[in-house]
């Protein structure tokens, strides 16, 4: 066990420093007391401690990987849903921590972790990723890596140490007589796709978004951001019902929003400046089954891409200005015959139309991706690993650069950058944690922008922006979809 024996705080100073250095937000209403899962992801097993610590006072529990195997950046769940009361960064003496507030003065404190993604105000629910497990400590640099756990009930009227109280995991109490216990966690929340209906973003330039969400009757909603404002949210009426995620994209003066009816033929619904809406058109007899993903490498032409019944992902052109298709169905891929695909794909071009990037979710879990280039066309399917929950969406800030968002089996979200759309190695993945109910969608309206949308598990949409100048800020929630209606 890699347990800290450097002493933390007296009861003393442990109040007086808390005191000074949390922000504190106002406590929710009336709610009964929590039931706690192990803070861990599903299926993993950790040993608890509570006695081979001199820093402990009173019920606290230093958590390590049972195998003992090196738990830095190991992933930190909320054990029960709540709202983040309290933090505290790398220099406090409980090291990068957070403290959710459960209601009813009953709280849980996860401590010396190496990366926070919840912070005070965030509302968080049972099994969302909300830090990594680390070994910051104002007091003891140099510590080993570990989780320091607690369960408090502020409410009871007591002081530190006191209100920490004996901590039940899946409903088995910790061995405090013993002082060490082993878990395997049951904090398994949702790991397979939704069936949520998802979202699409796009831009028509600089400062505005179009955020497209279809709803559980079937129909599409639309929402605009422009002069630093949401509108509410319109209801597209029309001849069609749908289903899963639209694809919409934008050029001069128009969107075109592609979808999958619920008798799994392509649908699309248009906007034009000088129109509006248009109604909804079937864009033929094959069966898809997926939700579609739409890019364009030039002004009037629509490269729309879906899986099939055969679990091919398929490709079709389709001409604004003609209002038809130019070529038909087809398998993309030099080794198609081999790839099947178990999500919808996602797809994004460079500006200059002389490269497509296409995604997609594999057979086993791992990103697929595929390239094509106007010199050369299509190449292989390449696996790219990782285990994703429903399917991946990409954008482009620049150039031939590509950026993939996916949700990962913790339902966090997950991010990937290429300069090119073919080197995967020189960067690596970022996980931004959140709780995220759907795949996400992103769009780009120039370089130094990028905004991702989903939404979480009570259907609210959710966004997440990054700028050139301020880089990734934390997520920020838009209410309900179609709240407020116009």
């Amino acid at each position: 066990m890699r347990s800290r024996t450097s002493l933390k705080l007296s009861a003393p100073v442990a109040a007086l420093t808390l005191a000074l250095s949390m922000v504190v937000a106002p406590t929710p209403a009336s709610a009964a007391a929590p039931y706690l899962e192990l803070p861990f992801s599903c299926g993993t097993s950790w040993t608890g401690d509570s006695g081979s610590s001199n820093a402990h006072r009173n019920n606290e529990i230093d958590f390590n990987l049972s195998s003992g195997a090196d738990d830095r950046g190991q992933p930190v769940l909320a054990a029960a849903a709540g709202t983040i009361r309290w933090e505290g960064g790398a220099s406090s003496d409980y090291g990068n921590y957070v403290e959710i507030d459960h209601g009813d003065g009953y709280s849980t404190l996860y401590a010396h972790l190496q990366d926070k993604f919840a912070h005070i105000g965030d509302t968080v629910v049972q099994g969302e990723k909300i830090g990594t497990v680390g070994n910051t400590d104002g007091n003891s640099p140099g510590i080993s890596p570990h989780l320091h756990f607690e369960y408090r009930n502020r409410g009871s009227g007591q002081s530190y140490p006191d209100y920490i109280r004996p901590a039940s995991f899946h409903g088995d109490p910790f061995d405090y007589a013993t002082g060490r216990e082993t878990y395997v966690s049951q904090n398994c929340g949702s790991t397979t796709p939704t069936s949520m209906p998802g979202l699409s973003a796009v831009s028509r330039g600089v400062g505005g978004l179009d955020v497209f969400a279809v709803t559980t009757d079937g129909r599409l909603k639309h929402r605009n951001y422009s002069s630093g404002a949401w509108s509410c949210w319109s209801t597209l009426y029309g001849n069609a019902t749908i289903k899963g995620e639209p694809a919409a994209i934008a050029s001069s003066g128009r969107i075109d929003v592609f979808a999958q009816g619920i008798d799994n033929r392509l649908k699309k619904i248009t906007w034009t400046s000088a129109h509006g809406w248009y109604q909804w058109a079937d864009m033929g007899d094959y069966t898809i089954t997926s939700a579609p993903a739409v890019t364009s490498r030039s002004a009037t032409g629509i490269d729309v891409f879906v899986k099939n019944s055969a679990n091919k992902i398929v490709y079709r052109h389709f001409d604004t200005a003609s209002s038809a298709w130019t070529t038909n169905w087809s398998n993309i891929g030099e080794n198609a015959a081999t790839i099947s695909a178990t999500s919808g794909p996602a797809a994004v071009a460079n500006a200059d139309g002389t490269r497509m990037n296409v995604f997609a979710r594999a057979t086993d879990g791992s990103l697929l991706s595929l390239m094509w280039t106007r010199d050369h066309g299509w190449y292989n399917w390449a696996d790219r690993g990782g285990n994703l929950n429903g399917r991946p969406s990409a954008s482009t800030r620049s150039g031939n650069s590509v950026d993939i968002f996916m949700r990962d089996q913790d339902n966090s979200l997950i991010h990937w950058y290429s300069p090119d759309g073919a080197d995967w190695t020189t960067y690596p993945k970022s996980d931004f944690g959140g709780w995220l109910a759907v795949s996400p969608t992103a769009v780009s309206w120039n370089s130094g922008r990028i905004d991702v949308f989903s939404r979480n598990s009570g259907a609210d949409l959710i966004q997440k922006a990054w700028t050139s100048t301020n880089d990734w800020y934390a997520w920020a929630g838009h209410g309900p979809v179609g709240a407020p209606a116009c």
